[in-house]
């Protein structure tokens, strides 16, 4: 049996109210699910993990913030330094903040060396000098900026141009991926790792690497394929593009010649 509703005029109106406002938030949910995620290479780069074989001993480190016990910073806070114009800072500098990460997952090398992973946590401008302390506004943060972090000069890396797939992977005389960023053990594509060979080796920056690993001693089981992004002397960051399983730490890289 149905029975008939009465609306009255005042209902008729809040019922009108809320669907107009309905529809605009449900456009504009549509309109943000369809636009594409844009990645920022450079950002990406700036806040990669880095390796090196020596330890870094910096003179500069962040000394606290302007508000009292507090030692954890992010986006547009205020942190002040353990330097100034004694040590070569000036108004408009920026500064990599970075940060040396205790990671006993890191394999020692074949010549006895453990390698060092270093993390960046952002990077700074530096807004006010005085002759032995400084204070800097967070520009950029991959991480939460700590007290104790150092600082390191600011040359931000530009992505390379990948080399074509044409080349032979050398697998004679394979590296290794020794690290991931704070303390990761894995990735995927999309992921920044870093391998132990840099310039030192030959290797350039925009190389093409494969990555595999050794079946028992037997046939080669390529993981993934990977572009060489920052080189170093010793160590390379390097971008996972495709992989067929995660890339672990340890896994080989034959280098594209």
């Amino acid at each position: 049996m149905f029975h008939k509703v009465h609306v009255t005029p005042a209902v008729a109106v809040v019922v009108m109210v809320v669907a107009g406002a309905l529809v605009p938030g449900a456009a504009h949910a549509q309109a943000t699910a369809d636009r594409p995620a844009v990645r920022d290479t450079a950002a990406e780069l700036g806040c990669a993990a880095k390796a090196a074989f020596t330890t870094p001993a910096p003179t500069l480190k962040v000394s606290g913030g302007r508000e009292k016990g507090k030692g954890l910073f992010g986006m547009g806070d205020a942190i002040v330094l353990t330097g100034g114009t004694a040590q070569g800072l000036q108004v408009g500098q920026q500064y990599y903040v970075r940060r040396i990460v205790r990671d006993r997952f890191t394999a020692v090398s074949s010549d006895g060396q453990q390698p060092v992973s270093i993390h960046t946590a952002g990077w700074v401008r530096i807004v006010d000098a005085q002759t032995d302390t400084a204070v800097a506004t967070v520009t950029y943060a991959c991480d939460g900026i700590l007290e104790g972090d150092y600082l390191e000069a600011f040359d931000p890396p530009a992505a390379p141009p990948s080399a074509p797939l044409t080349t032979e992977a050398d697998y004679s005389n394979p590296g290794r991926v020794i690290l991931g960023d704070e303390r990761r053990q894995m990735g995927a594509a999309g992921s920044l790792m870093v391998v132990n060979r840099g310039s030192d080796h030959g290797l350039r920056g925009g190389q093409r690497l494969t990555i595999f690993r050794e079946a028992g001693g037997g046939p080669v089981l390529r993981v993934g394929e990977a572009t060489v992004m920052i080189v170093g002397p010793e160590t390379s960051t390097f971008r996972i593009d495709r992989s067929t399983d995660a890339v672990h730490v340890g896994d080989l890289i034959a280098v594209h010649r």
